[in-house]
C-alpha cells in the first residue's frame, strides 16, 4: 500500500456495528458531513485546544426508523476503526448493550446511547492507544507504553509496562489472551506472561530474531505495521 493510499484510508474511515438493540454507523472523513442521516443533536468536545476533523455517529434503535446523529470533535492522535471478528479479537469499537466503547487516538470512552452522554472517558497512557480485547467482563487495552485492564465502569484495575513499547514489527501479535494467562510481545519481541490479575508469571527476553511480515506472508500484520509507521511519522 502506497503512502498516498494509506493517508486516504486514514482520512476516510467508516464502520457499521450492531447488536440486538442498536444499529450504529461511524464515519470519520474530511467530507463526512455528507454521511449524517439526520441533523446533529449533540456535539461532544473531547479536547477544545485541538482543531481536527470530527467523528460522526449515527444511532438507530432496531425497533425505530429514527436516526440520531452526534458529532465527537477535538480528537487527537491516529486511530483505526475496526471491530472484533472471529479470527481477530482486537477492536477499537465495541457495542456493549447500550454503550459504545471507542478507542480514539489518546482517548478511550464509553458512550451511553440511550442518554447520548459519556459514561466514562480515560486518557491513561502518555502516548497513543491502539485496540482493546475482551477479558472476562472487562477489556484489556493496548497503549503504546502500557497495557491496561479496565472494567465496565471505566476503572483501571491494573496496568503493565515492559522493556519497550507495545508495537511489534516482526509479525508477532502484541497481545494474546489464552485460557488463564496473557502473553505479550514488545517492540524487540521480548515475551511477557501475565495472569489475569496483571501479575508477571514469566519474563522471556528475546533470543532469536524473527522475520518482519510482508504483504504476502502476513497481510494483516503488514498493514498494522504500516499504520503504526504512518501514525509515528505524523507525530514527529
Amino acid at each position: 500500500m502506497e503512502s498516498s493510499e494509506l493517508l486516504e484510508f486514514f482520512e476516510n474511515q467508516n464502520l457499521n456495528i450492531s447488536n440486538e438493540i442498536w444499529n450504529v454507523e461511524i464515519s470519520y472523513s474530511k467530507t463526512n458531513s455528507e454521511n449524517k442521516k439526520s441533523e446533529i443533536i449533540k456535539v461532544i468536545e473531547l479536547q477544545n485546544k485541538y482543531k481536527s476533523n470530527s467523528l460522526f455517529v449515527n444511532i438507530q434503535k432496531r425497533d425505530s426508523e429514527i436516526y440520531k446523529s452526534l458529532e465527537i470533535s477535538g480528537l487527537d492522535g491516529g486511530f483505526y476503526l475496526h471491530k472484533s471478528t472471529e479470527n481477530h479479537k482486537s477492536q477499537s469499537i465495541k457495542l456493549n448493550e447500550n454503550n459504545l466503547i471507542m478507542s480514539l487516538g489518546f482517548t478511550i470512552l464509553s458512550l451511553n446511547l440511550n442518554e447520548i452522554e459519556i459514561d466514562w472517558i480515560l486518557r491513561p497512557d502518555t502516548t497513543e492507544l491502539f485496540e482493546f480485547y475482551d477479558l472476562e467482563n472487562d477489556i484489556l487495552l493496548r497503549g503504546e507504553h502500557r497495557i491496561f485492564r479496565i472494567d465496565k465502569n471505566g476503572n483501571i484495575k491494573w496496568e503493565y509496562g515492559g522493556r519497550d513499547i507495545w508495537v511489534n514489527l516482526e509479525g508477532k501479535s502484541e497481545v494474546n489472551i489464552e485460557e488463564d494467562k496473557i502473553k505479550l510481545f514488545d517492540f524487540e519481541s521480548n515475551e511477557y506472561v501475565l495472569n489475569f490479575d496483571g501479575e508477571l508469571l514469566e519474563d522471556k527476553p528475546r533470543i532469536i530474531k524473527t522475520k518482519k511480515p510482508t504483504f504476502f506472508t502476513n497481510p494483516r500484520r503488514w498493514f498494522n505495521q504500516k499504520v503504526w509507521e504512518h501514525m509515528t511519522k505524523n507525530e514527529t
